[in-house]
C-alpha cells in the first residue's frame, strides 16, 4: 500500500507538468505539441514569401524557378565566375522577371561587400576579389540604366 501511495505521489508532478505544457502548446522538452501551431500567426501571414513559379526557359524544355531570390542568384554566380557580359545579362533578365531595382541593387552591394572581406581575400586570394570588379561594374551599369529609364520598381 505504501509503495502504491509513493508511486502515485511521484507521478503527480509529471501529470501536472504534462497538463500545463499541453495548455501552452508544448511538450515537456519544449518542442511544439503535435498539431499545435507556434509563433505569431499574424506575422507569419504578413511575412509570407511571394509565390515562386516555374517558367520554361525559352528554346528548351527546361524550367527555372522565378521569385525574388531566384532572380538575383544568377547575378552573383555569373559575377563570381568573372563574366561581365553574363552578369549584365543576368541583371537584365532579373528586371524582365519582375525583380525590383532595390532587390538587384542589394544583391550587387552584397557581392561588392563580400569581396572586401579579409576572410574572402585570405580564402580565395586577392585575384578572386579583383576578378569580381569588372562583372560588378557591368551589372551596376545595366542596373543604373534601368533606373535612369524609369524601369525600376
Amino acid at each position: 500500500m505504501k509503495t502504491h501511495f509513493v508511486v502515485v505521489l511521484s507521478a503527480a508532478p509529471l501529470i501536472f507538468a504534462q497538463a500545463v505544457f499541453a495548455q501552452n502548446g508544448t511538450t515537456a522538452a519544449g518542442a511544439p505539441a503535435p498539431g499545435v501551431r507556434t509563433g505569431c500567426v499574424a506575422c507569419a501571414q504578413r511575412d509570407m514569401p511571394e509565390a515562386v513559379t516555374a517558367r520554361v526557359v525559352p528554346g528548351t524544355n527546361e524550367t527555372v524557378l522565378v521569385g525574388r531570390i531566384e532572380n538575383v542568384i544568377p547575378i552573383g554566380v555569373l559575377a563570381a565566375l568573372g563574366c561581365e557580359k553574363c552578369a549584365s545579362e543576368a541583371v537584365a533578365w532579373a528586371l524582365k522577371q519582375g525583380s525590383s531595382t532595390d532587390d538587384i541593387g542589394r544583391a550587387i552591394r552584397a557581392l561588392a561587400a563580400m569581396q572586401t572581406l579579409d576572410c574572402f581575400k585570405q580564402q580565395f586570394g586577392n585575384d578572386a576579389a579583383a576578378r569580381l570588379e569588372k562583372p560588378l561594374a557591368a551589372a551596376r551599369l545595366v542596373l543604373q540604366q534601368a533606373i535612369d529609364q524609369g524601369g525600376g520598381k
